[in-house]
């Protein structure tokens, strides 16, 4: 499995929240099994995932932040910073 810090499974907000970072409503969809079809760790490669689904990913981001706008190429933008 994959290690991270203590810290970056803490959310600081609650999971309906707006209030979430990117990097971590990844790490959030890369933990859940229910999830593999969209995001999944790649196989053999420490650290690195592969995004199965983008459409579906940039769906799922704009839910979280109440922006039904939302799409792959403002999500990609952003993980880019």
């Amino acid at each position: 499995g994959y290690h991270f810090p203590e810290w970056a499974y803490k959310t600081e907000s609650s999971p309906g929240s707006r209030q979430i970072q990117l990097w971590h409503f990844i790490l959030e969809l890369l933990q859940k099994e229910e999830f593999r079809h969209v995001i999944a760790w790649q196989q053999g490669e420490y650290g690195e995932f592969v995004i199965k689904d983008p459409d579906e990913v940039a769906r799922l981001w704009g839910r979280r932040k109440c922006k039904p706008q939302m799409n792959y190429d403002k999500l990609s933008r952003a993980l880019r910073w």
